[in-house]
């Protein structure tokens, strides 16, 4: 299991986005190219990064600094979501050096458009969904039939926020997402699951089927997570099991 901090960007800005779906933000890092560093030196050697003014305005935007942390750490992989709205602008984020595209909810609603792009960039689209105890907003489908059919049309990673842990619900959607896990061959990277140290602890501890890797963001800037003692954590579990 990986930890994969989440990078939001806006104007080349280290930011922190709240709630979900409302651009009301506060700058943590005015340079986040100073975030990454930081990230990078702590072994951190993937990456989820959110172009905030991507999202807002429907293209990609803040290029340059993708482009940057390719050429300054190029064994550092990125997942960068924003601005994918057509295999134009898929080749712009491919171009500037980014590993995987990360397509939101509405490429499940156009299909048309997420088969464009697997088939233009094969194993590098992942996908973003939100769903509700195993259940999402696609047509009645639970979860797992949704990313059994993504899978099967070339989709190669899923990104989860599973929206009952915002509820106090953490064990049913941590549930949700094991059983997701055991379904499906592409790796699950789970989001909102891990708000503290003991969090990452308690999913370790689990004898359930564990996600590929976890997506860390408010907690590392509000310290509920420190990078290094997470991953020393991480590294323990790998070398005991």
């Amino acid at each position: 299991m990986q930890l994969v901090p989440v990078l939001e960007i806006r104007h080349g800005k280290g930011v922190h986005t709240r709630p979900k779906n409302n651009f009301v933000d506060e700058v943590v890092k005015e340079d986040a190219m100073q975030v990454v560093t930081g990230w990078y030196q702590e072994g951190v050697r993937r990456i989820h990064v959110v172009d905030v003014d991507a999202v807002e305005s429907g293209e990609p935007e803040n290029v340059d600094l993708i482009a940057k942390i390719k050429q300054t750490y190029p064994d550092l992989s990125l997942q960068v979501i924003g601005g994918i709205k057509c295999i134009e602008s898929a080749y712009v984020w491919i171009d500037a050096g980014a590993d995987f595209l990360v397509l939101n909810g509405k490429a499940i609603r156009q299909r048309n458009l997420l088969d464009d792009i697997c088939v233009e960039f094969p194993n590098r689209v992942l996908v973003e969904i939100d769903c509700r105890r195993g259940q999402v907003g696609v047509n009645g489908q639970t979860l797992t039939h949704l990313a059994q059919q993504l899978e099967d049309d070339g989709v190669v990673g899923l990104v989860v926020t599973d929206v009952a842990n915002h509820n106090g619900e953490v064990n049913a959607g941590l549930a949700s997402i094991s059983e997701l896990s055991s379904a499906i061959e592409i790796p699950v990277f789970a989001n909102g699951v891990v708000d503290k140290l003991d969090d990452l602890k308690r999913l370790l501890d689990s004898q359930s089927a564990k996600p590929s890797g976890v997506l860390v963001g408010k907690a590392i800037y509000n310290g509920g997570i420190r990078l290094n003692e997470a991953n020393s954590m991480l590294a323990q579990y790998q070398e005991a099991s």
